[in-house]
């Protein structure tokens, strides 16, 4: 009876949750007041809950191969204080997202897959004239601003991965345009994920990652970012990371920052070819290398001194971080992590990867920067994707998640 119960349980809550990939979210915005609230919300909360994911999975008759090639659409709760709410969503306007609204059709290959048949021979032949001519194909994947959105300064930020952010209007959802923060991006994208420096009470910062690779190289280049409230530099670092082929999220302490090399993505140039020709996605070579190192990588703030590199006890693909500190002399790191069997496989065409086949863990790693030992607990064995601490409280000991 409970086995019946649980599966009665989770088969609710899956047909409920596919409702959140199902064609097209519309625009709105609306009033919730203290009636149609469960329980209540508590006087004084003051403040905008903000989220950002794909808005559709299907665009004008294209069905999307994952919803990660989907238009972002940003939603915000705020609440009054009073006990009550307002909801509003907005989609981003990217430069793709307006130019297929007016021709009414999906004109952008996404970065997971999506492309038209017309999209997959054009690309493959401007591929093919690239390899008889020697000039690189102009192949243009959409950028669906999706992955994040968070407040600094006097604006909203909308970030993906492989592209330049977008502004938003803070008030109102209303995209601005594309952000460059005063033109020092200089590897011209932004990673989706970012940190918060409070070392300085006097002075937040907030730094912010942006990655960039070629093929023909070995190395990429990594450029990490400190802005204060204003968006002026305080600190800006372009890192020549040897055998770096992805970057999403990275952590801080007090003199580095830490990212992870991935052994699950690869990138030489024929998989580069099969890529802008259409014959695969980017999404396609995320899957265990083992020649490739899985390594955790110190790289210092001040730019100058060496980075440390410390091997992992086991292979994995780091997904988001969790806490970073120093406790004496090691530095105690949480983080959400994907092995084994791990793709971006749409499963279920509900969970955003494998995940069935490749549960995300919860570990903790003690690292001593000194002798490179380290050590790992799993911390929770329950599958998971994002872990959250307060933004205020990176780098700091005692944060909880």
């Amino acid at each position: 009876m409970l086995l019946r119960r649980s599966f009665s349980t989770v088969d609710h809550f899956l047909k409920n949750a596919y409702k959140g990939w199902e064609g097209y979210t519309p625009e709105r915005q609306f009033d919730i007041s203290a009636k149609n609230i469960i329980g209540e919300i508590p006087n004084g909360l003051k403040g905008t809950f903000l989220r950002n994911g794909p808005g559709l999975i299907e665009k004008y008759g294209h069905k999307l191969a994952h919803p990660i090639d989907g238009d972002g659409m940003v939603c915000a709760l705020t609440f009054r204080g009073d006990g009550t709410a307002h909801f509003k969503n907005k989609f981003v306007e990217t430069e793709e997202r307006k130019k297929e609204e007016e021709a009414k059709a999906f004109l952008f290959r996404g970065q997971m897959g999506s492309i038209t048949e017309m999209q997959r021979q054009q690309d493959s032949a401007s591929v093919q004239n690239a390899m008889s001519t020697g000039i690189l194909p102009r192949i243009h994947f959409r950028n669906p601003s999706n992955t994040n959105v968070w407040h600094w300064g006097d604006r909203l930020v909308s970030a993906y991965e492989t592209s330049l952010p977008y502004s938003l209007n803070p008030s109102n959802l209303e995209t601005i345009g594309k952000e460059t923060f005063n033109d020092t991006l200089r590897v011209k994208r932004l990673g989706a994920h970012f940190r918060i420096d409070t070392t300085d009470p006097t002075n937040h910062r907030l730094v912010t990652g942006g990655f960039v690779r070629s093929p023909l190289k070995s190395h990429a280049a990594l450029e990490i970012n400190e802005y204060n409230w204003d968006f002026s530099v305080e600190k800006s670092h372009i890192f020549e990371v040897e055998g770096l082929t992805y970057f999403h999220d990275l952590a801080i302490i007090e003199d580095y920052y830490v990212v992870h090399k991935s052994p699950y993505v690869t990138m030489d140039v024929k998989e580069a070819a099969a890529i802008l020709s259409g014959a695969t996605g980017p999404d396609y070579n995320m899957k265990y290398n083992k020649s490739l190192p899985s390594q955790f990588i110190f790289l210092p703030k001040d730019g100058k001194s060496d980075p440390i590199i410390i091997d992992t006890p086991f292979p994995f693909h780091m997904y988001h971080f969790g806490t970073c500190h120093k406790n004496g002399e090691n530095v105690v790191l949480t983080t959400t992590s994907l092995s084994g069997p791990f793709d971006m496989s749409w499963e279920w065409r509900y969970w955003l990867s494998n995940m069935c086949k490749a549960p995300g863990k919860f570990d903790r790693f003690d690292i001593n920067l000194k002798t490179g030992s380290i050590e790992h607990v799993e911390l929770d064995p329950a599958s998971n994707e994002f872990p959250c601490s307060h933004p205020y409280r990176h780098g700091h000991i005692g944060t909880k998640i």
